[in-house]
């Protein structure tokens, strides 16, 4: 006669299924993790391949960040409506909305719509979907030249030119694309990131609203100490967080530089405008 389980045995069985459990559960997340991080790099090796190929086809030139209104829909001439965002300029070449959002964070998946700003009320400040791409160019480093001059402490003018990808003296080190974080909004972000603001940022707060020096920095909520980046040449990979110069509000004294040109000379001495792009200059 076959002995049934006791309610100890069950008891214990029960026990033994949740322990594994407990076990496994943490490392299946963490699986999931590592495998959306691996479609983020993927897709944003295509995009800095996107990126090859426009300038390819428009004599070299680096694509511009910003979009406008070009008048093709009738009665709006709101720029935020319209996708020729550096977004729209390279989508011929991936052919992909999805590719442009972040894995690791829930993306939009409603492309026809336009996104109200959560900070400004004005539905001027309503966005299509290329502008809010939670991947975002670099405009300073890569795309162009925005000052004049001779050096970070040295430089003139507000200027605006288009970089030549040739220009730039070590392409597979100079930022192109990253993962942006818009405030306290997990799944979309700005087209853009200014390099010489994203390169300063706090390092021991994240921030509630928009904040330039914070777009990029504040990745790390999910990137922890690894981010991830397109590069000028084409290739996507890691970068940590000694590419930026951090300031601290909680322990100030801490803070690499506390001042612009403390700024300045830790960006220079630690070649860090080979990575983010001098802003005065086309190289």
């Amino acid at each position: 006669m076959r002995k049934a389980f006791t309610l100890i045995e069950l008891l214990v069985v029960i026990a033994i299924i949740a322990i594994l459990a407990a076990i496994l559960f943490p490392v299946f997340a963490q699986a999931k993790a590592a495998a959306k991080v691996t479609a983020s790099i993927s897709g944003m090796k295509q995009m800095a391949l996107g990126l090859q190929m426009y300038s390819n086809d428009f004599d070299d030139m680096a694509v511009f960040e910003y979009g406008y209104s070009d008048g093709s829909i009738a009665g709006d001439t709101d720029p935020y409506h319209y996708n020729n965002t550096w977004v729209g300029r390279i989508y011929p070449y991936v052919k992909n909305n999805s590719i442009f959002f972040d894995k690791v964070v829930p993306e939009i998946t409603d492309y026809t719509k336009y996104y109200q700003d959560p900070y400004y009320s004005s539905s001027y400040y309503s966005y299509s979907w290329a502008w809010i791409t939670n991947f975002s160019l670099n405009t300073d480093g890569y795309s162009r030249q925005t000052y004049s001059g001779s050096s970070c402490t040295n430089y003139g003018s507000s200027y605006s030119a288009n970089r030549s990808l040739t220009a730039i003296e070590q392409p597979a080190t100079r930022l192109a694309i990253t993962p942006t974080r818009y405030g306290s909004i997990p799944n979309w972000s700005w087209t853009r990131f200014i390099a010489y603001d994203a390169a300063w940022p706090v390092a021991d707060a994240y921030a509630n609203g928009f904040d330039w020096n914070q777009l990029v920095y504040d990745a790390r909520k999910e990137y922890g100490q690894k981010f991830i980046g397109g590069f000028s040449d084409g290739h996507a990979g890691k970068f940590g967080k000694e590419k930026f110069v951090k300031t601290y509000v909680n322990n100030p004294s801490a803070s690499e530089a506390t001042n612009y040109t403390d700024w300045c000379s830790a960006m220079n001495n630690r070649d860090l405008f080979q990575f983010w792009g001098p802003f005065w200059s086309g190289n």
